[in-house]
């Protein structure tokens, strides 16, 4: 059972109704918490912005239970700030904000804060994570505005915890920003120091060897991995990991795969991570212990 929360544009007054639903929302999403979180996954870094502590408390204690770094704002300045700082790998931002402080400009003079702005200047600084806006406005208007703005997604209010939960996740697969790390025995992945670690172990101990990836062979392993057991053909791997469509040759999968096996140091003729599929593709089939 999933319990939903209605926000409505004048919902101040009605805010001691609010926190007795929210309550009842995240004690669901507490019991659910307990067979989704997965102890070996490490996930993403969250950016939350909502004016309202109790609530901003609530979305923050909710996504730490599911395993992710949460990082909670209450202004503009605060959000900015925390994304230069900490660089979390997606935003999730409240439209309006209805009783945080106001920020002044450079004259003194007040400026409003909302959500699009917020997301304006990320946009501005280089954050290109995913953002997404958390809103009771769902006209069609509405959301031209906050994608024009930069969004990648809209979460409508009344919405639940779970849900939102499944479409952060879902932005973070779309850009590859679920998981950072990922050990396979002796060899460690490493997607955000873009390298791969081999322990070596000897009688006079253990030694890391290290092989830095390039960003395109990063983002060709982690869409491997990340479909593991799938068999993906040149052509798929062509168009999800460079963007290309159908018409370009597709050796340079082939030449990338070869490099990123090789630093992988997998045998092609006896494969601990990638199996050939002559003719088709190529298949992820590391398992992680």
């Amino acid at each position: 059972m999933v319990v939903e929360l209605s926000f409505s544009h004048n919902w101040t007054r009605e805010r001691p109704l609010f926190f007795i639903f929210q309550k009842i929302l995240l004690f669901k999403g507490k019991k659910m918490s307990d067979t989704q979180v997965q102890p070996k996954e490490i996930q993403a870094k969250i950016l939350f912005l909502e004016d309202e502590q109790a609530v901003l408390k609530s979305l923050m204690r909710f996504f730490d239970r599911q395993g992710f770094k949460t990082l909670g704002a209450q202004t503009q300045e605060e959000a900015i700030e925390l994304a230069q700082n900490q660089n979390p790998d997606i935003a999730i931002l409240d439209v309006m904000l209805h009783e945080g402080p106001v920020s002044q400009d450079s004259g003194g003079s007040d400026v409003k804060q909302d959500g699009y702005e917020v997301c304006k200047k990320l946009r501005e600084i280089g954050f290109d994570r995913p953002v997404i806006f958390l809103t009771a406005c769902s006209t069609e208007q509405d959301k031209l505005i906050g994608f024009e703005m930069g969004a990648d997604d809209y979460v409508t209010k009344p919405f639940s915890l779970p849900v939102l939960l499944a479409r952060v996740r879902a932005n973070l697969r779309r850009v590859g920003g679920l998981r950072r790390l990922y050990t396979y025995g002796s060899v460690e992945v490493d997607l955000e120091l873009h390298e791969i670690r081999h322990t070596i172990t000897s009688g006079k101990g253990e030694v890391v060897e290290k092989e830095s990836i390039s960003r395109r062979e990063r983002d060709l392993l982690a869409y491997l991995i990340q479909h593991p057991g799938r068999i993906l053909s040149r052509e798929k791997l062509l168009e999800e990991v460079w963007g290309y469509k159908s018409g370009v040759h597709t050796r340079t999968v082939d030449t990338h795969v070869l490099t990123v096996r090789k630093k992988l140091r997998d045998n092609a003729q006896v494969p601990k991570f990638i199996q050939t599929h002559h003719g088709v593709g190529y298949q992820f089939i590391g398992s992680e212990h």
